[in-house]
């Protein structure tokens, strides 16, 4: 509360007492004391710890005092009265030209209210500028002389007290003085002029009141270009003492001369640095060197002295005549030659310098007149005499040219000529009224003389260099002081076009002495004037310095500061709403003036980017003054060397009033703008709450879409509750904002299963279908964030989103699916383009990849399900079944009939082939489908299978008649019966002879047809039919011989290759393993002697592979044929003895003749093998449809086959002729 109040009473005009006090303005004596005393106690010193609580407390009492005063106020409220007065006679002037609108002239708006105020202020201040101007003249009048010289003899007194001084402690100002330059060289920051020096809530001038900048900003639209600054520090207490001659300045202090020969050298702030008296009487000149450690003066004494500020080096010259000026080399204390120019009464440049024969004085030009100012810039020197400006080139050691006098200036005596380097090739010179800018050039003909020129007489080795005047131009005014600002001119100056009128008189004894003393009492204020180079004057501040009523042009003066070489700024831009203006490097410095008077130094410096912003936010340009200060963190623009005058705080406070303002006048687009580009981006708890602050404030606008794109995500996390009441508004406003904000913000940011529920209530509401479709996607996206893949893919699929089934396949979601059999039909029809009625076979629907899906996962989509799903979509239902078909005949079983159903609707001719393919249909059913449909081919063929051959052959002649297909169904059926029908059918029918005879081949008895024909009947092509006859049955025995040649003859070969192989051996080795023991089959078990070796390459011992009954029959065989001889023989040729190794072998061939006997007697078979035969043979039964069980038997043998029947051809001895 304390702060308010203090800032708005600061904010305040001094001459607006009411407003300051919060009265109205006919208030009364009590009012204004409950006022000051409600208002006292919250600001005053002792009550709050603000630093501004002073001032703001005297302004509150003087306020209050002015107002207590029944004069003053009388006098203040008629003041106003006047003002609205004249306002309103204004308003209405504009009102009857056209210029301004009656209904913006209300004498009781506020507009009108401020307006009134502001024209009060306007009067005030002039009454004021002529009170006091009043005052100083009657001041000046009284007592000027008289306090003059009693402040002179006092001056004395304290300067010979203070000398004595000075002396006494000389030691220890010394040491002080090392260590401080010790320090400066390190950073020369301690010298220099920094940005909060420069502070622009500073009152230059504070002791006039009215005159600050504040009021004259408030009075002026135009932004002032300059700023002032009234030097503090102890320079006041050298002023009391003492009053100044000359100023010059460097780019790290200022050095003054003053009156009583002090040089004094100072910081920019005003405080005393180091101090010596270098002469007896007024310092008229001082110097300093580039690398400021040399200072040199020149006074009246006659005395040029040069003093090292960092050593004890002293250099006195004495040239026993007033020196009126002084240059030091630049370089001087780079170089030993120590040389200096300097001039005074005596007419004469002198130069001095040190040679290595001793030092040497040089006269380098004599003149009529004093040598009044000298300025040296690298190798060239400048001075003014009565022959005008001259140039001296030191490298050449001759003179470049004469800048003569303008025509019609004054004496030179009376005005000091003001000299101003602005490089090494411009140099800007000010004669009393007259200002010339001479341009250096190169001589094109350095023995020709330029119009404006003047080369020395050393025609053999003149200057390189000529002068010429590019510019100049008369004035209304005395030049004091003379830069350059950028692209204008800075002119300090003295009086006005009077003072210039008062000049044409060239002696002073023709001036009355009543005039002559009004003039010294009654001078003007000097100004600071800026005049751009099409001589316009674009500025001009009046500067009340203190005493101008009685000073002269020639006590005023104005140094130049250079700002200091600073690196490139840079132009890369900054980070996303981060302007961190403490971060850059490079120093924010300007170039700086200094005025002189003699009791008082004025700093006068560009105005910085602060001061920019603080006109411009004054005046409620938020806007512009956002867009400066965004140029300057850029690097760019004019104010980029002050960007760290604007914090980031104070950034954000200005970017945040101008949103409130936008959005105060309805603007929030744009308000919305500048919040993304001033509100912090980092995570801390201030930069959350100012965001969250700023969304609810376009919440309660209505206006939350503006905001909404800008909420920042990544950098910081808001609240969920506050995202989640954006999205909120969205929905209901803005879809398609909500649907892109949705898939932009991560999905931390909000609840998506509460986000989902809102989502699914407004599609519900929805109307247009670019909305609905916007929210489904949405569903979809949150239902995939929330893992819920049923819900997603059913929104996916009502969607069309390309990659469904890809990504059902990949994820395995095929349990999310199983119950959205027909949105994957869909699927596939928008795929395929039947939304736009395009045709489409029924292969390519049936590999379209959402009906593969459902039959290529027929474990985890049962197809039972998927035809319940989709029983009231039959044509769905018949491209799933169809492609079922195609995979697995067996998988579509239970819906055989159904399916009959769907190809007689949808592909009527695919149907006979379904038939032909399934056994798994009713016939009765389908032959009723077929019926209603009149499905003839399908008829005779479901017929065929019922066994009604009759029937099926009557439809095809009498539904077909075609007798192709008659013949070809009796072939498949090979039904005699039928055939008889067939053949007394077609007697009297010519076409079904011919095609019986032609087509009937070995099924009928071509002598059969021919005996039913009726003798009366023609057949056209009998005989074409009966040559065919009689050919295709030669054929046929032709063919029968020539495959019994080719079977006789493959039986022969493979009986051959048979027998070799049977010859050759077979390796058995002795650690092979028996197949069914598995032991070695040198391991003999007990009662086998023998191993048995199959064609199929297993092995195995005699006993392992016959079994005990077969073993027990061969015993008992074996001895029921010992009566037989040839056993006999066989047992007697095994007991006979060997003799020789041939007996040994007979012997040995006739055992295993016999043992090979005895197996293929009782025939064993491998076991290995014949397992394997069993298990295929099983195999295969399996496979075999009901019918074909039925026919081979129970046992799977096929019992209507008998291969042993030979086949008898067909009678032929009827045929012959």
């Amino acid at each position: 509360m304390d702060t308010a109040e203090i800032q708005r009473i600061l904010g305040h005009s001094v001459l607006d007492p009411f407003s300051i006090l919060g009265v109205a303005q006919d208030c009364t004596a009590d009012d204004i004391k409950a006022a000051y005393r409600t208002k006292s106690r919250l600001i005053h010193p002792d009550k709050t710890k603000h630093d501004q609580a002073r001032p703001a407390f005297e302004k509150l009492k003087r306020a209050e005092a002015e107002l207590m005063d029944d004069a003053k106020r009388t006098s203040i409220q008629r003041m106003m009265q006047e003002a609205r007065r004249e306002l309103a006679a204004e308003w209405k002037a504009e009102v009857a030209s056209g210029k301004r609108k009656p209904e913006d002239a209300d004498e009781s708006s506020s507009i009108f209210d401020d307006a009134a105020l502001a024209k009060y202020r306007s009067i005030a201040i002039d009454l004021e500028w002529k009170r006091r101007q009043q005052l100083k003249k009657q001041m000046a009048t009284e007592g000027a002389a008289a306090r003059r010289d009693e402040e002179q003899a006092s001056e004395k007194q304290r300067k010979r007290e203070a000398d004595k001084a000075w002396e006494a402690n000389r030691e220890s100002r010394v040491d002080s003085w090392r260590t401080f330059q010790a320090k400066g060289n390190a950073s020369s920051e301690s010298l220099a002029p920094t940005t909060e020096q420069l502070a622009p809530d500073e009152e230059p001038f504070s002791d006039e009141g009215p005159f600050s900048d504040e009021e004259e900003e408030d009075d002026d639209d135009e932004e002032p270009a300059l700023r002032y600054k009234r030097l503090g520090g102890n320079v006041h207490t050298l002023f009391e003492k003492d009053t100044a001659s000359t100023l010059i300045a460097s780019e790290r202090f200022l050095v003054l001369g003053t009156h009583w020969g002090n040089v004094i050298i100072i910081d920019f702030e005003g405080n005393e640095v180091k101090k010596w008296r270098a002469h007896s009487t007024t310092v008229n000149s001082v110097s300093v060197d580039i690398d400021n450690e040399y200072v040199a003066s020149a006074g009246d004494d006659g005395r040029v002295v040069v003093h090292g500020l960092y050593n004890d080096d002293v250099t006195i010259v004495n040239y026993s005549r007033p020196v009126k000026a002084v240059a030091l080399d630049p370089y001087y204390s780079r170089k030993a030659s120590r040389r200096f120019v300097s001039g005074g009464t005596a007419g004469q440049l002198i130069m001095y310098e040190k040679k290595w024969f001793g030092k040497s004085d040089s006269i380098l030009f004599t003149s009529a007149g004093p040598i009044q100012t000298i300025r040296w810039q690298e190798n060239l020197v400048a001075w003014a005499c009565d022959e005008g400006v001259q140039l001296y080139n030191t490298d050449r050691g001759a003179r470049i040219s004469q800048i003569a006098r303008p025509e019609g200036s004054p004496r030179p005596d009376l005005y000091t000529c003001r000299l101003h380097w602005k490089d090494d090739r411009t140099l800007l010179i000010g004669w009393a009224n007259f200002v010339q800018v001479v341009a250096l050039k190169e001589r094109e003909q350095p023995h020709q003389s330029p119009a404006l020129g003047f080369v020395g007489a050393d025609a053999d080795s003149g200057p390189l260099l000529y002068a010429e005047v590019s510019v100049m131009f008369r004035t209304d005014f005395v030049v004091c002081g003379l830069a350059l600002y950028r692209d204008s001119f800075l002119v300090f100056t003295y009086g006005d076009h009077q003072t210039v009128d008062g000049m044409a008189a060239t002696d002073d004894s023709q001036v009355p002495q009543e005039e002559r003393q009004h003039r010294v009492r009654d001078a003007q204020p000097p100004e600071l004037r800026m005049i751009d180079w099409n001589l316009e004057e674009v500025s001009s501040d009046v500067l009340p310095l203190e005493g101008f009523p009685l000073l002269q042009p020639n006590d005023y003066g104005l140094a130049h500061s250079a700002a200091r070489p600073q690196a490139t700024l840079s132009k890369s831009p900054r980070p996303e709403n981060e302007f961190e203006g403490g971060s850059s490097p490079q120093a924010s410095e300007a170039d700086t003036w200094f005025i002189l008077s003699p009791k008082q130094l004025v700093a006068v410096r560009p105005r910085g980017l602060a001061d920019h912003v603080q006109w411009l936010t004054e005046r409620e340009d938020y806007q512009q003054a956002l867009a400066a200060i965004e140029e300057a963190y850029r690097g760019d623009g004019q104010w980029a060397i002050y960007r760290d005058q604007i914090k980031t705080a104070e950034y954000q406070k200005i970017g945040q009033t101008y949103a409130q303002m936008l959005m105060d006048s309805g603007n929030c687009a744009e308000a919305a703008q500048v919040c993304t580009r001033v509100l912090p981006q980092d995570s801390t708890p201030e930069a959350i709450e100012a965001w969250e602050s700023w969304i609810f404030a376009f919440a309660e606008t209505g206006s939350l879409h503006e905001i909404a794109p800008f909420i920042p995500t990544t950098t910081m996390q808001l609240s969920s509750t506050v995202y989640e009441m954006v999205l909120a508004f969205l929905l209901t406003s803005d879809i398609g904002e909500f649907k892109r904000l949705v898939f932009a913000w991560p999905a931390s940011l909000f609840n998506a299963y509460s986000v989902v529920l809102a989502v699914e209530d407004q599609y519900g509401k929805a109307v247009s279908a670019d909305d609905q479709r916007s929210l489904k996607e949405i569903m979809a996206f949150l239902y995939d964030r929330l893992n819920q893949p049923s819900k997603s893919l059913r929104c996916h699929l009502e969607l069309f989103t390309d990659g469904i089934p890809a990504r059902v396949r990949r994820e395995n979601l095929f349990d999310a699916v199983r119950d959205k059999a027909e949105l994957v039909l869909r699927y596939d029809d928008h795929t395929l383009g039947l939304e736009h009625d395009e045709a489409v076979s029924l292969q390519s629907r049936c590999e379209a990849e959402g009906v593969q899906l459902l039959t290529d996962n027929t474990d985890a989509i049962p197809s039972a399900s998927v035809v319940k799903q989709l029983v009231n979509a039959p044509e769905h239902l018949h491209v799933y079944l169809h492609t079922l078909l195609a995979k697995d005949p067996h998988l579509g079983a239970p819906f055989a009939d159904l399916q009959v159903e769907l190809y007689a609707e949808y592909n009527p001719e695919k149907l006979l082939n379904f038939l032909r393919i399934s056994t798994y249909y009713t016939f009765d059913k389908a032959l009723e489908i077929c019926e209603e449909r009149s499905l003839v081919p399908e008829m005779v063929f479901i017929l065929g299978r019922m066994g009604d051959n009759h029937r099926a052959l009557m439809l095809i002649i009498d539904q077909l008649r075609d007798v192709p297909r008659a013949i070809e169904f009796a072939k498949e059926q090979n039904d005699p019966e039928l055939w008889n029908d067939l053949v007394m059918y077609s007697r009297d029918k010519p076409e079904f002879i011919i095609g019986l005879l032609e087509l009937g081949g070995t099924h009928t008895n071509p002598t059969k047809v021919l005996q039913n024909i009726p003798p009366e009947l023609k057949i056209p092509g009998i005989r074409r039919a009966l040559t065919n006859v009689l050919h295709d049955y030669h054929l046929q025995v032709e063919l029968c011989t020539d495959c019994k040649h080719v079977l006789d003859g493959d039986c022969e070969l493979l009986s051959d290759g048979l027998r070799r192989v049977q010859h050759q051996g077979m390796e058995v080795e002795s650690d092979q393993m028996c197949l069914a023991c598995q032991l070695p089959l040198e391991n003999m078990p007990a009662g086998s002697s023998n191993v048995l070796a199959f064609w199929c390459g297993h092995i195995y011992h005699d006993k392992c592979i016959l079994l005990p009954e077969v073993q027990r029959k061969t015993q008992i065989d074996s001895l029921n044929n010992l009566m037989n001889s040839s056993t006999v023989d066989l047992i007697k040729r095994s007991q006979r003895l060997v003799r020789s190794p041939a007996s040994q072998r007979r012997i040995l061939l006739q055992a295993k003749l016999d043992r090979t006997t005895m197996i293929r007697q009782y025939s064993p078979m491998c076991p290995v093998c014949v397992e394997y035969d069993q298990k295929k043979m099983q195999q295969a039964r399996t496979g075999w449809s009901p019918a074909e069980r039925k026919d081979r038997g129970p046992n799977g043998d096929d019992d209507s086959i008998d291969i042993s029947e030979p086949t008898e051809l067909p009678p032929m001895q009827m045929l012959q002729i």
